[in-house]
């Protein structure tokens, strides 16, 4: 399925809003879009600030992404791909607190198979 390339710069949000999800370091800097480092399936979301944390159930900690492209590599790693342009649910679920995180802003050019 086609996407938009997710990049390191993208605003994400978790499931559970305010919580922030971020990719504090991508795992590769040479390939970009935009200036920024584009996603691929080996880099780690990391949430911070999940409504649920203070309630005592299972929270987001990160996020795992589940679309990803079949032909656009990076380094030998498939690029994490975004079915529809933001503000949109993510294909991803939060960990361990299932849920799409929401994806609203991110670059627009870039599309991958």
């Amino acid at each position: 399925m086609p996407g938009l390339i997710l990049h390191f710069g993208a605003s994400v949000m978790c499931a559970h809003p305010p919580g922030t999800v971020t990719l504090p370091v991508p795992a590769q800097q040479k390939v970009c879009t935009g200036m920024q480092p584009v996603a691929t399936a080996l880099d780690t979301w990391l949430v911070a600030g999940c409504a649920l944390a203070p309630t005592g159930n299972p929270f987001c900690t990160t996020v795992q992404w589940q679309q990803f492209s079949a032909k656009v590599r990076v380094f030998g790693q498939p690029v994490v791909l975004q079915p529809a342009p933001p503000p949109s649910p993510g294909a991803g679920t939060g960990v361990p607190a299932p849920g799409p995180p929401m994806v609203q802003m991110m670059q627009l050019k870039v599309k991958g198979l």
